[in-house]
């Protein structure tokens, strides 16, 4: 039992920038173009709380949340007559009325899209755009690194100061 739960405080406390790598390789290469929030949290084992939702949301250059409704609905009378189109965290689920029942669930606020693939049957992007995304990613795990750096180094300069200001207090109320 605690091996279970280190793991999934492993799995909880993933970086973003990870799960946002992980994340573009799937919507980039899955012979699915639109993709749910559910069907992410499930292949990427991430907790039922994560939030991919904003995740994609502040990543507009990356990912199309939503798609329109008439897609979905295409989309979810294909799964409903052919199992072998639906995805794996629905399949997974107990038996057929249960995948039936998530599947008419589904609305377009629960489903979202690489900007590079944005027409019907979009075939898996080219390793191009694949690797751009990744390096995009890269850079902005950087400048994300370098801004707690900055921040760090700003509050070290401050507590030298202050530690300076009461060091001086100290000797002058000791006078």
């Amino acid at each position: 039992m605690n091996a279970t739960k280190k793991r999934y405080i492993a799995k909880s406390k993933r970086d973003k920038f990870d799960v946002l790598s992980a994340l573009w390789v799937l919507v980039c290469n899955d012979p699915i173009s639109i993709m749910s929030y559910e069907g992410i949290k499930y292949r990427l084992k991430l907790p039922a709380d994560y939030d991919i939702e904003s995740l994609i949301e502040e990543r507009g250059e990356l990912f199309r949340p939503r798609v329109p409704p008439r897609r979905l609905e295409e989309w979810k009378t294909a799964m409903e007559s052919q199992v072998s189109k639906r995805p794996a965290w629905i399949r997974d689920l107990d038996d057929e009325t249960s995948q039936l029942k998530a599947i008419k669930a589904l609305s377009v606020d629960d489903v979202f899209r690489s900007q590079f693939r944005i027409e019907k049957d979009a075939p898996p992007s080219t390793l191009e755009i694949l690797n751009w995304g990744l390096q995009h990613i890269e850079r902005l795990r950087k400048a994300n690194l370098e801004a707690r750096e900055e921040a760090i180094k700003r509050w070290q300069l401050w507590s030298v100061i202050l530690l300076s200001v009461i060091n001086i207090v100290v000797t002058l109320l000791k006078k």
